[in-house]
């Protein structure tokens, strides 16, 4: 994919940070959104190519408003990345309805208010790449992370369906599924992180994956992604055997 015009919503931080920086310097211009105004506007200074657009992904209004914003500033949006989100590690067995709204509204409805209007963007200058950061967490239900590991798996499975139903119409759906990487959602873990990742070392391997392949799947470090899909692929009495593992002791 040839430098152009990118998008990152959650561009304010961690690992979407890290990719406007990249992408910046690989010559692409780059619009980030977030809720933060300060951390937009440090990442900015960065590179004159990055653009700040505040915005809020629970805001079906504004992210409307936000994407006619930048097409009109800078053309076109030829590459977007959600990767806005939302965590907090769970009690065991406990479903609060509030804390799951939270994040089931950043995590999961934020790229579907998202879609419609950008599809509509991407129709319009004749197609795009509609790129989403998942996780291996989305690949079977983590103990201490039903809210978190259901939304990134309902991504994963929306990805799927949207990859298919949008190639006709020369948009290509791209699903980023990073393992452990530092950032402030992992700092907020009280748990063994294998394979964990520096940001940087994430956002090559993303903006690698993006620009020079069409593959749907961008996934790493290899080790974690087998691990996780190995675990996932095992018969049910023993995968809810190991998972049982997983639970705090006491």
């Amino acid at each position: 994919m040839q430098a152009g015009v990118a998008w990152i919503i959650g561009g304010g931080s961690g690992i979407g940070a890290a990719v406007a920086k990249l992408l910046a310097e690989r010559g692409w211009t780059v619009a980030i959104s977030g809720r933060r105004v300060e951390k937009l506007a440090e990442v900015a200074k960065a590179n004159p190519a990055i653009r700040p657009y505040p915005l809020d992904v629970t805001d079906a209004d504004a992210i409307a408003a936000t994407i006619k914003t930048i097409a009109s500033d800078l053309r076109r949006i030829d590459l977007f990345i959600f990767g806005a989100a939302a965590w907090q590690p769970m009690d065991v067995g406990n479903y609060d309805f509030d804390k799951f709204a939270k994040i089931v509204d950043t995590n999961y409805l934020g790229v579907l208010r998202v879609a419609n209007p950008l599809l509509a963007q991407m129709d319009k200058q004749g197609g795009g790449h509609f790129a989403v950061i998942a996780s291996v967490a989305g690949y079977f239900g983590l103990p201490r992370s039903a809210a978190y590991s259901s939304t990134k798996a309902g991504l994963i499975n929306l990805l799927e369906t949207m990859r298919t139903e949008l190639a006709p119409r020369k948009i290509k759906v791209r699903m980023i599924a990073p393992g452990f990487v530092k950032s402030e959602l992992t700092d907020k873990n009280d748990f063994p992180m294998p394979f964990l990742m520096e940001t940087d070392d994430a956002a090559n391997r993303i903006v690698d994956g993006l620009t020079q392949s069409n593959r749907f799947e961008i996934a790493f470090p290899k080790r974690m992604v087998w691990l996780m899909k190995t675990v996932r692929w095992l018969p049910y009495p023993v995968f809810f055997w190991l998972t049982s593992k997983m639970l705090p002791k006491g």
